[in-house]
């Protein structure tokens, strides 16, 4: 690498460490002030004050409800 360019490599690394350091904080910002909710969420609590029931049926065979687990 020619002498004359070590300057200019170093001056545009750190700009990209600046760069990319500008945006982590401005994502970490916004992930701590708003962070994404699912559309899936359900409330933790539910008018009655009681925790509302989560159905897992994620690995039964098509038509298979019967076998459905349901947590409180």
């Amino acid at each position: 690498m020619d002498a004359a360019l070590i300057p200019a490599f170093r001056r545009n690394l750190v700009l990209f460490a600046l760069a990319f350091a500008a945006a982590a904080l401005a994502f970490g910002a916004v992930m701590l002030t708003a962070p994404p909710t699912s559309e899936a969420a359900v409330p933790s609590v539910a008018d009655d004050g009681l925790i509302p029931p989560v159905t897992s049926c994620e690995f039964l065979p098509t038509g298979d409800v019967n076998g459905c687990t349901v947590y409180r």
